[in-house]
């Protein structure tokens, strides 16, 4: 305050202190804090660096890390461990929201994230899952909606995107979804072999984002929050794959014409100039994922909630069950046996009426439809119940 040019007796006044306090501390070379002698190691030391690197996992629960440090002999108390992951937890705010978006240059980088909505389809309000795939440097979308994230609708979802696309980028960046990260909670997380032989098939490389740190995929968050908010709020649809052709069209009548506000450009003109590395010829890639199921007396099977049907002669029989994705083929003893879109909600049965042809005769049945049943039929269980009250099927 003094090389500020202030008096003592001003000083004296604003700090209340008498002129002569004022004269003291001025006349001494320096100002000395209280120090505290033979200052021993904080009851925490040796043990922060297990916060710092287990708070995130936790989501900075400090009682959560109270518990587990305990155990490693931690003798101080909870208030402590709660004053030091206060900081930690408050760094790693601004961190997220200090997000920063980098560029990626051409055919290098797609991100792929997963979102989920409630929309009304087929009349009913249904949960569907949202694929969104982003090429990095142009911000070229695809979008798909399916009804689970499994691995194998993982796939489908990447094929289709290629092709819509018409090439593949060097890398690809997810979050950590455990379908295709293993063991998630540790630093080096592993991809599961299956998704890694997915990827080797195509050539390209899968990148994950670091744990805990999911906004490192910006560009394609933004992707599932537009489609959310510009496409499906306030839109119905027939079908699953109505709301796929109808998002699709979307994309070329209006977000590829659309100025993107980073890019400054539609992006159809840096889509030009994205080089992706052209696709083969090559099949789609067939993940070996098959389940085994009993043909009950109706001619049916069960999977994932709805039920398939078979040629009547495999009754009693164990079949092979694949799901492609939007396919699901059945096989016996090698020998493929049935073909079916797959279900679009559950708790569907979807029949062939091919598969009873000759069975009423096989029974003698004495009545007959009065009008041919159509060649493919999609009823709800409550329907197929009815059938079976009434004797129509196989009892």
């Amino acid at each position: 305050m003094r090389k500020m040019g202030k008096s003592i007796k001003k000083i004296s006044k604003e700090l209340m202190i008498s002129k002569n306090t004022v004269r003291k501390a001025l006349r001494s070379e320096s100002y000395k804090p209280y120090q505290r002698e033979n200052c021993k190691p904080g009851l925490l030391s040796e043990f922060m660096p297990f916060l710092i690197e287990r708070a995130p996992q936790l989501d900075f629960n400090a009682t959560s890390l109270f518990r587990e440090i305990k155990k490693m002999g931690y003798a101080g108390g909870y208030t402590l461990v709660k004053e030091a992951v206060r900081p930690l937890r408050e760094t790693h705010r601004q961190l997220e929201a200090a997000t920063t978006c980098f560029e990626t240059s051409p055919g290098l980088q797609a991100q792929v994230d997963w979102g989920s909505k409630k929309i009304m389809l087929g009349g009913r309000l249904t949960g569907v899952h949202i694929f969104v795939m982003v090429l990095g440097f142009s911000r070229a979308i695809y979008v798909e909606f399916t009804l689970d994230e499994k691995l194998f609708t993982l796939i489908a979802c990447h094929e289709h995107a290629f092709a819509w696309f018409g090439g593949i980028p060097e890398e690809i960046l997810y979050d950590n979804p455990r379908t295709i990260v293993l063991d998630r909670a540790t630093v080096n997380a592993r991809i599961n072999p299956k998704f890694e032989d997915f990827s080797q098939y195509y050539g390209y490389t899968p990148r994950l984002c670091r744990p805990y740190r999911a906004r490192t995929k910006g560009k394609v968050e933004s992707g599932v929050k537009y489609v959310k908010r510009s496409f499906l709020t306030g839109q119905e649809f027939p079908s699953l794959a109505s709301a796929n052709e109808q998002v699709l069209a979307w994309i070329r009548e209006v977000t590829d014409q659309q100025i993107h506000g980073t890019t400054h450009e539609q992006p159809a003109a840096p889509f030009r100039r994205e080089n992706l590395r052209p696709l083969t010829s090559r099949p789609p890639y067939v993940l070996q994922d098959w389940q085994m199921r009993r043909v009950a007396t109706d001619c049916l099977v069960s999977y994932a909630s709805s039920r398939y049907s078979v040629p009547w002669r495999y009754v009693h029989q164990t079949i092979e069950l694949q799901d492609g994705g939007d396919l699901i083929s059945i096989y016996h003893q090698g020998e493929l046996i049935a073909t079916h879109r797959k279900a679009e909600s559950k708790h569907q049965v979807i029949m062939n009426m091919e598969h009873y042809r000759g069975l009423s005769e096989k029974q003698d049945a004495t009545k007959k439809p009065a009008a041919p049943l159509p060649e493919v039929e999609v009823r709800s269980l409550d329907v197929y119940a009815s059938l079976v009250e009434g004797g129509a099927l196989v009892g």
